[in-house]
């Protein structure tokens, strides 16, 4: 993978963050959308998130919910 040129917004808002809120190194953050919570749950599910009500974060913006899984690597 490459380094692109110019540093993104995204990026330079991430190394602002404090170090008690980054993802560790061994995990990955996993997300899932759909029309209502049971929906993203769904798709958790078929992704073979063992549990899927055990969600990381959640968010519901514009009637499309989103749902996040902290995953081990």
């Amino acid at each position: 993978m490459s380094t692109a040129p110019v540093k993104s917004l995204i990026d330079e808002q991430i190394e602002e963050l404090p170090a008690h809120m980054a993802i560790p190194d061994d995990r990955v953050l996993l997300i899932f959308k759909g029309l209502t919570m049971a929906d993203a749950m769904r798709q958790a599910e078929l992704a073979s998130i063992e549990n899927p009500a055990a969600w990381s974060g959640r968010a519901c913006m514009c009637g499309l919910w989103t749902l996040m899984y902290e995953v081990r690597t």
